[in-house]
């Protein structure tokens, strides 16, 4: 039963979200959050970079876990790759999720800020942040957002929305792919245009 409400809740999201790529709220770029440093970030520092965002919930036990696996995997092969490209993490859960919280997964998963981004910041913030994006969270009994979009979004060096990609167990490789396209491997000379 559960696993049946959770799949339509889940099929409803994506066509919400299907449905909201044309009708996206303001620039992102811009929205002020709060890195696991400290410092204010906003995706606009991300500039000259391709970069790969998702969204976590700390305290999710079904799909974030994934998500922070699986880019602690694209991370090593960006890596080993020689692909510059950063990863970003931001919190779907602000109230919980504070920048101090998200500063401890960020240590937990051995992650440095010049490469992956996990970031936070005032719930309106955070909130502006996800609608711009399309991203669609559902609180459930527990009062997690435990049920909600499960995209990477790739942003180009200009940091424009290029893409989107469906989280997956597989994500690794189509995301390096995505990043590459757009000239991040060392040593191209690719401008971005």
């Amino acid at each position: 039963m559960i696993g049946l409400r959770l799949v339509a809740a889940v099929g409803a999201m994506l066509f919400a979200c299907a449905t909201m790529v044309v009708a996206r709220g303001d620039d992102p770029r811009g929205i002020a959050l709060v890195d696991q440093s400290g410092a204010v970030f906003r995706l606009a520092d991300l500039r000259g970079r391709p970069a790969l965002l998702t969204f976590i919930a700390t305290r999710c036990t079904d799909a974030c876990p994934l998500a922070n696996a699986a880019f602690q995997r694209l991370r090593a092969q960006l890596r080993r790759d020689r692909v510059r490209a950063r990863l970003v993490t931001i919190t779907l859960d602000p109230a919980y999720d504070t920048p101090f919280v998200m500063s401890k997964l960020a240590r937990s998963l051995d992650a440095d800020p010049r490469d992956w981004v996990f970031a936070s910041g005032p719930p309106a913030s955070v909130h502006r942040l996800m609608r711009s994006l399309g991203v669609v969270a559902s609180t459930g009994v527990r009062g997690v957002p435990d049920v909600h979009t499960t995209f990477v979004y790739v942003l180009d060096r200009r940091t424009r929305l290029a893409r989107e990609l469906l989280l997956s167990a597989d994500i690794v490789n189509p995301a390096e792919q995505a990043v590459s396209d757009r000239g991040a491997v060392v040593g191209t000379t690719n401008d971005g245009k």
